[in-house]
């Protein structure tokens, strides 16, 4: 399966095409959503969202061509339920391998470290709390949300009927839908999360306190030193753990290694910098400095392995463009 296959079910005359992170994050951020997000497979980038906005929810459904690492917090007020997708069946939320058969659940205030591989996305459910709570007042007391992002298990079958019942009313014109169909599938889901607790406790994904803060104070570590160089000891300093200790909870939360990700980082801030930027006010050298990659052979490498161009490809596209 290709891209195009993957992301063939989105309605072709609602779905906006991107092919740089940098715009997908600014179009979520117009509507209220942070979603923070780094490419980590090879090649071009390509997503697709198509999003049916009603009076009772926001429904999202979203597609990538590449592997990609995002942060992902409902608007303030709002509650969140994101249904995987992934081709491959792997899909890391906060180190849990949800795969395409579990719920993730996000609270208000709550927010989801996932890392998927190519061809993954999802459909998402974004409700109003208060609206939310009247609901599941009524149809399952027993779905009241806990504080924390959280995954629910449940019959699989009626998960993925849940799934494609949200696909399909993103796909609808928007003058077919109608607020009975969109209030019928979030009922549905709150029924599903009742049965699935009955059946079983939700796991919530920040259960392993010690392995979060690791991970996190690591990652907050490299996202502010990056542009410097970075030592697995002033890691272990920071999180107050050994080497082991170190790089066991960081990829079992993110999916990835420590040198991967800083990786990730340093190339993602040079390619934003490049983007921005006017080939007459500054070089790739500089921006590469500026970022902590010294190997000036190595970034060019990396990037076009990276990104599918060059880095001086994409400073002198951006310079066309404007």
């Amino acid at each position: 399966m290709n891209y195009d296959e993957f992301a063939a079910d989105l309605p072709a005359d609602r779905t906006i095409e991107f092919t740089t992170v940098e715009k997908m994050e600014e179009t979520f951020r117009e509507w209220g959503v942070e979603q923070p997000m780094r490419q980590l497979g090879n090649g071009s980038f390509r997503s697709a969202l198509a999003v049916q906005s009603t009076k009772q929810a926001d429904l999202f459904s979203d597609r990538y061509s590449t592997a990609i690492s995002v942060y992902l917090e409902p608007p303030p007020g709002n509650v969140g339920f994101l249904f995987p997708r992934s081709a491959s069946g792997q899909f890391v939320t906060n180190g849990e391998d949800v795969g395409n058969d579990k719920l993730v659940a996000l609270s208000d205030g709550s927010g989801a470290d996932i890392v998927v591989p190519a061809l993954a996305g999802s459909e998402t459910i974004i409700v109003p709390e208060a609206r939310f709570i009247e609901m599941a007042g009524v149809l399952c007391p027993m779905a009241v949300l806990p504080e924390v992002t959280s995954i629910f298990e449940g019959d699989c079958a009626q998960l993925h009927a849940l799934r494609k019942a949200v696909a399909d009313l993103v796909a609808q014109p928007e003058s077919d839908v109608q607020d009975k169909d969109v209030a019928n599938v979030i009922a549905q889901t709150i029924g599903w999360m009742g049965d699935s607790r009955c059946q079983s406790r939700p796991k919530y994904l920040s259960v392993n306190q010690a392995r979060v803060r690791v991970a996190r104070l690591a990652q907050e570590y490299i996202e502010a030193h990056y542009s410097e160089a970075v030592h697995v000891e002033d890691l272990c300093r920071v999180t107050g753990v050994g080497v082991r200790t170190l790089q066991r909870c960081f990829r079992e939360y993110f999916n990835l290694t420590v040198s991967d990700y800083l990786k990730t980082v340093r190339l993602d801030s040079a390619r934003r910098e490049l983007v921005a930027a006017h080939p007459t006010e500054t070089s790739v050298t500089r921006i590469a400095m500026r970022n902590g990659c010294t190997h000036l052979g190595r970034f060019s490498v990396e990037f076009r392995e990276r990104f599918g161009q060059s880095p001086k490809e994409t400073l002198a596209m951006q310079a066309g463009n404007r």
